[in-house]
């Protein structure tokens, strides 16, 4: 795999990434073996032949080929430029022929950069509090402040149903600290080593499947566009890290 990574005008960082077919193809027969066993008309059950399956599925092989592979190459290139994103990373211009070089590009903000404060230093003022992971939460809004990018803001929002709160609304304000305890917690994630399996939020989302009376499939088809799978990731992290963070301050403070 090859990167490069550049700084745009307005914030964003973009990379461009490709990668030889040899890299990709693991992937390609995963996915394409998926699809055996679906009923194609002229063919029984699992018979169809490979080709047939390329052709008819080209397009459902290609969007989830664009997604696995995208995210995976963009999370090692960012691992290597030691760059962590602030939030969904925008893919374009994908370019892919099987057995030809898979060509992308991603579009980021990077996570701002500020001061973490003496956390490991805190106690019993957290762990015996009612709410432990309020207080940890709160404590880290209350000593880590930066500016937060309006577009990250406005993500939130959205997913939250208030795509048109206007800036310094109440719901705004709510949102910008939902978004840097986000950041901030993406931060600790980084500085203590943690990080969110795939499988992990693949389990998460049968659960969520499960409870809401759908398969994982269609869930994941609803997540997906416009970041949703990615925010499901940032949620799991910051759980973990919350969790994480309270267990070392019990551990220490018995």
């Amino acid at each position: 795999m090859n990167w490069e990574m550049v700084d745009l005008e307005d914030g964003h960082r973009q990379l461009q990434v490709e990668a030889p077919w040899e890299e990709i193809a693991p992937d390609y027969r995963d996915i394409l073996g998926d699809f055996q066993g679906v009923a194609v008309p002229g063919f029984r059950p699992g018979k169809a032949p490979r080709q047939v399956l390329e052709v008819r599925f080209r397009r459902d092989i290609s969007d989830q080929l664009t997604w696995r592979v995208a995210q995976r190459l963009c999370r090692r290139a960012l691992e290597e430029a030691g760059v962590q994103p602030a939030g969904p990373l925008e893919v374009s211009g994908v370019e892919w022929e099987k057995d030809q070089t898979f060509r992308f590009t991603a579009r980021f903000l990077p996570l701002p950069e500020f001061d973490l404060p003496d956390y490991r230093s805190w106690g019993p003022e957290v762990t015996e509090a009612a709410d432990p992971q309020g207080e940890l939460s709160l404590r880290l809004l209350e000593k880590v402040d930066f500016p937060i990018p309006d577009e990250l803001v406005r993500g939130e929002l959205a997913f939250d149903g208030q795509p048109d709160c206007d800036p310094g609304s109440e719901a705004w304000q709510a949102a910008a600290r939902r978004v840097r305890l986000m950041l901030i917690l993406k931060r600790l994630a980084r500085e203590e080593g943690l990080e969110v399996e795939d499988a992990e939020v693949e389990q998460r989302i049968r659960n969520k499947a499960a409870e809401f009376g759908t398969t994982a499939e269609a869930l994941t088809a609803e997540l997906e566009p416009g970041g949703g799978r990615a925010r499901l990731k940032d949620m799991l992290l910051a759980e973990s890290v919350l969790e994480y963070l309270l267990e070392n301050m019990q551990a220490r403070y018995p």
